[in-house]
């Protein structure tokens, strides 16, 4: 066989055998999950993005480094750094995978990440819903991910959530935001207080 059909039917392969990958989905995680699940958990922002091939596994990676603010979960120091997998090489060689979320650089997140892999990855649980984007509000800083707080705290008693977020449930509706420090101590009591 030609060496150049015999490369072009390997690559082909390869295509082949991503395409499942991107068809994955994830189901919807709830705040205990993501605390239960969560190796650490953090308020902290975002001041690098930096994309390189991985020496161990030979796979574009992004590695993203956070000022942290706050520790909900977990031995966390003043900087935490994580690997996932995708972003672009400055030669213009780029891997996407679907749902790997990103990080803006000067953006602050509240992160809940797994646990690091035997090749050092580590992502946001349920990937895009364990991360929360702080953003200003009219009575101070509030996170979102795009779900409904409703939904991710259905199996919470009503007397273990935070104030604001019981009256916005009651009054019925989508609750899309939630102050960021009612979620901290939502997220501190639902896992027993750790690193308070």
């Amino acid at each position: 066989m030609n060496k150049r059909i015999f490369l072009a039917l390997a690559l082909l392969l390869a295509f082949a055998a991503a395409f499942p990958a991107a068809a994955t989905s994830v189901l919807p995680v709830g705040v205990d999950q993501l605390v239960s699940d969560a190796s650490v958990a953090f308020d902290g922002t975002c001041t690098g993005n930096r994309t390189e091939r991985d020496p161990q596994t030979q796979l574009i990676v992004t590695r993203t480094t956070f000022a942290v603010h706050d520790v909900l979960k977990g031995d966390v120091g003043a900087t935490y750094e994580i690997k996932q997998v995708g972003g672009e090489l400055p030669e213009g060689l780029r891997y996407k995978v679907e749902g790997v979320p990103r990080f803006q650089v000067g953006q602050e997140y509240v992160v809940f990440l797994a646990g690091v892999s035997k090749a050092g990855f580590s992502s946001p649980i349920g990937l895009s819903q364990g991360r929360f984007v702080v953003t200003a509000g009219p009575s101070g800083p509030e996170v979102t991910n795009g779900r409904d707080f409703t939904e991710m705290t259905a199996g919470i008693p009503d007397g273990d959530l935070p104030a604001g977020l019981l009256r916005q449930k009651r009054s019925g509706g989508r609750v899309d935001r939630l102050r960021l420090d009612e979620f901290k101590e939502l997220v501190r009591n639902r896992a027993g207080g750790v690193n308070r």
